[in-house]
């Protein structure tokens, strides 16, 4: 139950802020390349709610308070999980804040180029562009991994000891 609440939590988490994105990017319509439609008009309302420094308390009160019933959730759990359960949970959670951590950056680059003026807002543009094209990203990703596992690995090696095994071999004669 543990992992399945982590993992609903997360998924919230992470689909609410794709979904934010999303709609800033389809709210601007006729400047992409898809031109007008009535999923436009619908994301120009939500962006227009989403913008709207009026409803910036209620959006943040939200999510917080979401956080916070997600964070009670596991640690009500967490007492009454088997410790393979927390163990699993403890390394989704290492890789889920990586990966939130790269969106969360990429989401205020989006939000510096949406509100910024000048050169600032075509620099944010322009490394919010390179951060979201496939390439980089999973690039980025990808080196933050073996990072990561590199420097677990050499921890570890320096808490526990080398893993060689001896064997004593007997002579047969």
């Amino acid at each position: 139950m543990l992992r399945i609440t982590f993992v609903i939590g997360y998924a919230v988490l992470l689909i609410s802020l794709i979904a934010v994105i999303g709609f800033k990017v389809t709210a601007l319509g006729q400047n992409g390349s898809w031109g007008e439609s009535p999923l436009t008009d619908y994301s120009r309302g939500v962006d227009g709610f989403i913008s709207d420094k009026s409803n910036w308390f209620v959006i943040i009160c939200s999510v917080l308070g979401f956080i916070a019933i997600w964070i009670a959730a596991l640690l009500f759990l967490v007492k009454r999980s088997p410790e393979w359960e927390k163990q699993w949970v403890k390394t989704l959670i290492v890789g889920c804040s990586i990966m939130m951590t790269f969106f969360f950056v990429l989401a205020a680059v989006g939000c510096t180029a949406y509100y910024a003026k000048g050169i600032v807002r075509e620099s944010a543009a322009k490394l919010a562009g390179f951060m979201s094209s496939p390439l980089f990203m999973e690039a980025s990703l990808f080196f933050i991994g073996i990072l990561l596992l590199m420097s677990y690995n050499l921890i570890r090696r320096k808490m526990d000891g080398d893993d060689f095994v001896e064997m004593e071999i007997e002579d047969e004669a």
